[in-house]
């Protein structure tokens, strides 16, 4: 890939910037403008005095690890801003759905039709079995709301049901004794998503309770669902599908399929879906090891594929104890082989990282054809 020569030329400038300059607070400003911008996300402002997740708390003791907890959180925002623009709306924590509505809809499906998750059928009196054979499917239920800019008032509301793909079991017996174990909750053969299936039925449900709820708003909701990752994992899970109700309305009309996967680098799985990309990466990361050897940099990466194209790629250089000379030269290395892992289409992010520090960033613009790169 042929990278414009302007770009390289513009990339020496920003470091002179960043190290020499006297206005140190007008140029991080400034830099932190032109990230922002070359990510091309939209941020909402939140809603001032900001107010706590009436279920505050909840999404912890639920959801089995932090990468999903914070996948969830970021990804439901990401995913409201095609429908409650930042622009015209600022974000609030969810306002409506406390811990008491929460837990009825996540307990067992009992005879009075109270709860979401299985009912134990047929119980063998071993709980660990009975346990396997029922997992529960519905982890949390996230939401957040989106207030109009000028009247101050909600107008929008997103809700993310979070789905479990293992079942983390621990129960205990009349005894007292506690068992645990884990169950993949779609552990047949078929082609359908067993997870995504009990989701779509649930959220009808959720939906439909909001909607009896004279103390919610009547507002547009945009819903989807996220399946979670195994607890063990260090890539979050994904979002499966989503689906827009209108004010007023209680029924689902349509789903849309999300496909949006990532993958962490190196690993099996990317190099079994992306041999290319994959080698591309490792020259990278063989190149800076090798150049930077008394450093003994670190280099991990994540990238997101979406419709089974290559999205976005992440990278962080663990770099201890980096001063700033090495870290100048870390960053123009990184800036002039950054050829070798670029694509017209495709945004990098690369963080220089000292014992959990950002201490720099090197940015590709795909838009610009420009490359950004900084001490922090």
């Amino acid at each position: 890939m042929v990278i414009k020569k302007s770009a390289l030329i513009w990339l020496s400038p920003l470091f002179f910037l960043a190290a020499c300059s006297d206005n140190d607070d007008v140029n991080t400003k400034e830099e932190k403008m032109y990230i922002s911008s070359i990510q091309k996300k939209e941020i909402y402002e939140i809603q001032q005095p900001a107010k706590q997740n009436v279920s505050r708390g909840l999404i912890v003791s639920h959801m089995n690890n932090s990468i999903n907890i914070n996948e969830i959180e970021k990804g439901l925002m990401n995913l409201s801003v095609d429908h409650f623009s930042p622009n015209s709306f600022y974000m609030q924590e969810g306002q409506y759905l406390d811990k008491t509505i929460i837990n009825q809809w996540l307990a067992r499906k009992t005879e009075e039709g109270l709860g979401l998750n299985p009912a134990i059928k047929n119980s063998t009196g071993n709980v660990l079995e009975d346990e396997k054979e029922n997992p529960l499917i519905l982890s949390h239920v996230l939401e957040q709301n989106f207030i109009n800019k000028k009247s101050g008032k909600i107008e929008g509301m997103s809700l993310a049901i979070s789905l479990n793909e293992f079942y983390d079991i621990r129960v205990s017996d009349d005894k007292g004794l506690i068992y645990t174990g884990q169950v993949k909750v779609d552990n047949n053969d078929d082609d359908v998503n067993d997870v995504a299936k009990y989701g779509k039925e649930v959220a009808e449900r959720i939906i439909k309770d909001i909607r009896k709820n004279a103390t919610i708003p009547n507002v547009p909701i945009y819903l989807t669902l996220y399946q979670e990752s195994n607890k063990n994992d260090i890539i979050p899970g994904v979002f499966l599908a989503d689906t827009y109700i209108a004010e007023g309305k209680e029924k689902i009309d349509k789903w849309n399929d999300i496909d949006k996967k990532d993958y962490t680098f190196p690993s099996d799985a990317l190099y079994s879906l992306d041999q290319d990309t994959y080698n591309q990466l490792l020259k990278f990361k063989e190149d800076i090891q090798q150049n930077f050897k008394h450093l003994n940099p670190k280099i991990i990466g994540k990238l997101r594929y979406e419709n089974g194209k290559l999205a976005d790629i992440k990278i962080e250089v663990h770099a201890p104890l980096i001063n700033d000379t090495e870290l100048i030269g870390l960053l123009q290395f990184i800036g002039t082989k950054l050829n070798t892992i670029l694509f017209d289409y495709v945004p990098v992010t690369i963080r220089i990282i000292d014992q959990k520090e950002d201490v720099g960033i090197v940015l590709w613009d795909p838009k610009e054809k420009q490359i950004f790169a900084t001490p922090i």
